[in-house]
């Protein structure tokens, strides 16, 4: 979820397990609560630093629930002193605030590192696209009445409305999931190399994903949709809503495996790549750039290829001849060729 979500969403919590004043303590309370829910997305910083280590970095040791002890120690540290609450209970609020972070990131479909450094794998509940407007919407304004009214109540039914649009999320996903494994029978492939990721924009629409020996073939779902009848528009917003179609007029798209060709093969197993191929669940070749020097492999993770627009993370690796060094590349975000060398 994004940082201010996830910060309104501790101060939500915190409101509704205790009873909201105006007093200077409890004010301070949810500040520290609020700056506990915004501490794990510090590691955003690694991206200026390493842009490829990050992928594998970014939720890991900041949202961990082994070292959220560790950082709650740290953070309230510095707070008590500034926000003047006794040693406990700014201890407390600030693992109130990372606990919530830790959690709301771990509906999304990035995956979080929960048990790191004993278990390096990225848990996803897969539900929840990183960014959801509706959940945003609904945190924002119940926390706003919430502390206003100074009313538990509202803190509290804003937090089951949260948990009903994600359990609402969770049935949607079973239901875009069994599209899918429809639709991968029909072609033959293995109902188990078939997955579902949530969307943004809307909780009807999904991205169906099925793996083959050659790659991967993509689809686009809207789970309300009866007919295809969207009008087509260059606006890119209008765009990415009409590139979702009903489950019966599905269009999908085939993406080669990253070895492909030969060329693009020798590219995806080069060290410099280990750190994408680590991150990559549905990795695939892009494009190969040959009509001019150096030559050059993209890769994508098709888990964050959105409609309309360029995939979020996309890494490559250049040369120029036969006998030159490889060289590692990312296209910048929402760019079709801006070229980073890392």
């Amino acid at each position: 979820m994004d940082t201010l979500t996830h910060a309104l969403n501790g101060v939500l919590v915190a409101t509704a397990l205790r009873h909201p004043t105006h007093s200077k303590r409890d004010r301070a309370w949810l500040i520290a609560v609020a700056i506990a829910g915004v501490f794990p997305d510090i590691d955003y910083l690694l991206i200026l630093y390493d842009p490829l280590g990050f992928l594998n970095l970014h939720r890991g040791p900041t949202h961990s629930l082994v070292l959220l002890p560790l950082w709650a120690l740290l953070l309230s540290l510095p707070l008590r002193q500034i926000l003047m609450l006794p040693w406990l209970s700014c201890l407390s609020a600030c693992a109130l605030g990372l606990l919530m972070h830790i959690l709301g990131d771990w509906v999304t479909l990035y995956g979080t590192k929960l048990f790191y450094p004993f278990d390096d794998y990225a848990y996803a509940l897969n539900i929840s696209f990183d960014l959801n407007p509706w959940i945003a919407v609904v945190t924002f304004i119940g926390c706003f009445i919430a502390l206003i009214r100074k009313s538990r109540l509202i803190a509290r039914l804003s937090l089951a409305l949260i948990a009903a649009l994600l359990a609402g999320q969770a049935a949607l996903a079973r239901e875009a999931l069994a599209v899918a494994v429809m639709h991968a029978r029909t072609e033959g492939s293995a109902a188990n190399a078939v997955r579902v990721l949530p969307q943004p924009l809307s909780p009807f629409h999904w991205a169906l994903l099925i793996a083959e020996p050659e790659g991967h073939r993509l689809a686009y779902l809207d789970l309300l949709a009866e007919a295809s009848g969207k009008t087509q528009s260059s606006f890119p917003l209008l765009k990415m809503v009409a590139a979702y179609r009903p489950r019966n007029a599905l269009s999908w798209t085939d993406y080669a495996a990253p070895n492909q060709t030969e060329f693009s093969r020798e590219a995806w197993s080069r060290p410099e790549l280990t750190g994408f191929r680590e991150f990559a669940q549905a990795p695939a070749l892009i494009r190969i750039d040959q009509t001019s020097k150096p030559t050059c492999a993209w890769f994508t993770d098709l888990r964050h290829a959105l409609p309309a627009l360029p995939p979020a993370f996309r890494y490559g690796l250049c040369r120029g001849n036969d006998d030159a060094s490889w060289r590692v590349y990312r296209l910048r975000y929402l760019t079709e060729d801006e070229r980073e060398a890392l």
